[in-house]
């Protein structure tokens, strides 16, 4: 993408924003880069279309390519002027004006300084077909299509009633330590959550005489998502998660704690939650309790930033590498997506991980962290104490 270097609407530069904050409703008008360049008035763009038609001709990215390659077969110079519809001042309208059983958009107005995320080079291809840049493709993306609206078309609390249930709640990752608890006659059944891989109990504990509930949330950032929606509609407000990650800094031993207070985005449900901003945020109150309970038990800890995946094993030596030079101290499949829902349904989330797999040398090193049931003990109770101290 290159820098058009005029005032204006000229003055920007690739996609606005980079690849930080992608949320849009991408439209894409193609223009030549002497057209462009050479508009007359810096604070909206006019192409010859809109005194000639009434509106300037625009696609969606699904649409621009058959467009270029049908009246722009081998042309070069062309830039792509990428649109955020939703900023335009200008009324867009989709119609099909040729009948051709297609309806594109058309703005019935000039385009806005604020509605213009970039412009790209659109050269054609040897064979003079075209394809989209890669950032443009990148913004189209549909994980991209973020929509603020907190309704959806399924709504947790119109399937799920309320129950009487603690508004803290622990996510225990721990099965081990969930079944000693019941074992133990600690946990009570209040209910039960199911998916298709089955039920999956909701439990309430008695802590210092005050009730806590205490559910595994699932694994991976969809089915944490789904049971944190609905264990919120149930009537939760205050999480703590409890879990092990793999560690990508070569520093953090077998056991050692981390508080992550930020969570890198490499994976899909924090998408239909936040805008598509590079990591998720953890709640600093529950951050903040997180601290004061390990600094009051004189548990050493390092708060810092983790990477959440989908892809377990697509934890490729270059992307440990990208991911450690970004400086993520582990990797986990959850806590991302637990920020994303935590913010948009407005409640509290903090989570603590203990240092598991290690993933810093030549081969990955299991060092059988799944066997440690004295540290997911541990960890479980300070969880469970920064929880109800929230």
């Amino acid at each position: 993408m290159g820098d058009v270097g005029q005032p204006g609407l000229k003055r920007f530069v690739g996609l606005r924003g980079s690849l930080h904050n992608l949320s849009m409703n991408l439209i894409l008008h193609i223009t030549t880069r002497m057209e462009w360049e050479t508009a007359v008035s810096p604070a909206a763009y006019s192409p010859p279309s809109l005194a000639a038609e009434g509106f300037i001709h625009c696609s969606t990215p699904e649409q621009v390519l058959g467009v270029a390659n049908n009246l722009f077969h081998g042309q070069s110079g062309l830039v792509l002027l990428c649109l955020d519809e939703d900023r335009l001042d200008a009324s867009v309208v989709y119609e099909d004006c040729y009948e051709s059983g297609t309806k594109f958009p058309h703005i019935y107005g000039p385009i806005n300084p604020e509605a213009l995320l970039g412009v790209a080079d659109f050269p054609p291809g040897a064979d003079g077909r075209f394809a989209l840049p890669p950032l443009v493709a990148l913004a189209a993306a549909p994980i991209l299509e973020f929509d603020p609206s907190p309704q959806a078309m399924i709504q947790p609390e119109r399937v799920l009633n309320p129950i009487d249930i603690a508004e803290h709640c622990v996510f225990c990752f721990f099965q081990d330590v969930i079944t000693a608890l019941r074992e133990d006659g600690r946990l009570r059944p209040i209910h039960t959550l199911y998916s298709e891989i089955g039920p999956n109990p909701v439990y309430e504990m008695e802590m210092d005489g005050r009730r806590l509930a205490v559910m595994h949330p699932g694994l991976g950032s969809a089915m944490a998502a789904g049971f944190m929606e609905e264990i919120i509609a149930l009537g939760c407000r205050k999480f703590i998660a409890c879990g092990g990650a793999g560690v990508l800094d070569g520093t953090l031993a077998l056991g050692h704690v981390v508080v992550p207070d930020t969570a890198v985005r490499d994976e899909g449900a924090s998408y239909h939650y936040l805008p598509g901003t590079a990591v998720a945020v953890a709640s600093a109150t529950a951050v903040a309790a997180i601290q004061n309970t390990l600094t009051r038990h004189h548990v050493p800890f390092v708060v810092g930033k983790t990477w959440t995946t989908d892809g377990v094993y697509r934890e490729t030596k270059t992307i440990v590498a990208r991911r450690q030079r970004a400086g993520c101290l582990t990797v986990e499949m959850e806590t991302a997506a637990f920020c994303a829902v935590a913010q948009l349904r407005g409640v509290l989330f903090g989570q603590i991980l203990y240092g598991g797999d290690d993933l810093t040398g030549d081969e990955w090193d299991n060092r059988s962290w799944q066997s440690r049931a004295d540290i997911r003990q541990n960890l479980f109770q300070l969880a469970a104490e920064a929880c109800l101290s929230l």
